[in-house]
């Protein structure tokens, strides 16, 4: 006579409650398991979340999505109140540089005092340039 077959050890289940899964590792299945590694390393591990916990013992814990606001994060800065004069420009040919630059006593902008640095003059040019080029009309 033979003697019985050894019966094959059954799958233990995952330990959280309501997953169906097999466990894989110290009791969870992959995807929970994965879920802890990531709570572990971010320290947000559940208290109940331990190892080699039993089938069906665990709490399912709902992460929040996206990513957490930084606690140094300064608040943002308002917006810049928005003139009520108008922004006009009056040229006159001939009173523009070959650049676009105006040159002394040239007209300026409706309440905008005159550059002072070459920095801001070319900031103010690309300006000028971008809302010209988005504009679809040309100069000259």
């Amino acid at each position: 006579m033979q003697p019985a077959p050894a019966a094959a050890p059954t799958p233990r289940d995952c330990a959280v409650i309501g997953c169906k899964r097999p466990h894989r590792s110290q009791g969870y299945c992959a995807a929970h398991y994965q879920k802890r590694r990531l709570m572990a390393a971010t320290g947000r591990l559940h208290a109940a979340w331990v190892e080699d916990a039993a089938p069906h013992s665990i709490p399912e814990v709902i992460l929040p999505r996206g990513r957490r606001p930084k606690a140094d994060a300064t608040p943002p800065a308002p917006k810049p109140l928005v003139s009520a004069t108008p922004r006009m420009w009056v040229r006159k040919k001939g009173a523009a540089g070959a650049d676009g630059t105006s040159g002394q006593g040239a007209p300026t902008p409706a309440g905008q005092p005159p550059l002072a640095s070459e920095r801001e003059r070319a900031a103010a040019t690309a300006q000028r340039w971008a809302s010209e080029f988005r504009s679809g009309t040309r100069r000259g």
